[in-house]
């Protein structure tokens, strides 16, 4: 059977975007999200000035919305955030409409790029056995794999909130 013949799946998603979302799951509460979310186009974060804007926010964002963070890596064209709603009480499409939405409207004042982020985002939701440490040791040395770096401390675009 051809994929496209198959029905349509009743996952859920974040407004128009074509992510799928685990079904009958909030993303609220004690549960450990790794984020990834892809620039619209080419490499705008080999701009120090809006990757600066981007890390601040990230935290920014965070501490507003009372999410716990455990860490993030910006890379050239996409971004990695290990986070918990935590004790929030506000679930993941709140943090990421909220720093979508600065960090867009912030690059394309500044800098005039008319579009930072892809409208949807990939989310991995940490399943039993897998630990915000070794999420992060992964997101962490991102840099490595790609070849930017030959230690995760030299990258200068990643932090740490819990010992990886």
């Amino acid at each position: 059977m051809d994929h496209r013949d198959e029905p349509p799946r009743k996952y859920k998603t974040y407004g128009g975007s074509r992510a799928v979302r685990l079904p009958d799951f909030d993303y609220v509460g004690e549960v450990d999200i790794h984020v990834v979310i892809c620039t619209e186009s080419g490499q705008p974060f080999g701009s120090d000035t809006l990757a600066k804007e981007v890390c601040r926010s990230i935290e920014i964002t965070s501490e507003k919305l009372q999410y716990r963070l455990y860490g993030y890596c910006l890379m050239p064209d996409h971004l990695h955030v290990l986070l918990s709603p935590a004790h929030s009480g506000k679930p993941l499409r709140n943090w990421l409409q909220t720093f979508k939405s600065y960090t867009a409207h912030w690059a394309k004042r500044n800098l005039g790029i008319p579009t930072l982020w892809q409208r949807s985002c990939h989310d991995h939701v940490c399943r039993t056995g897998e630990t915000a440490e070794h999420v992060l040791r992964y997101i962490l040395n991102n840099p490595i794999r790609a070849g930017l770096v030959k230690c995760a401390e030299d990258w200068i675009w990643s932090r740490s909130f819990i010992e990886a």
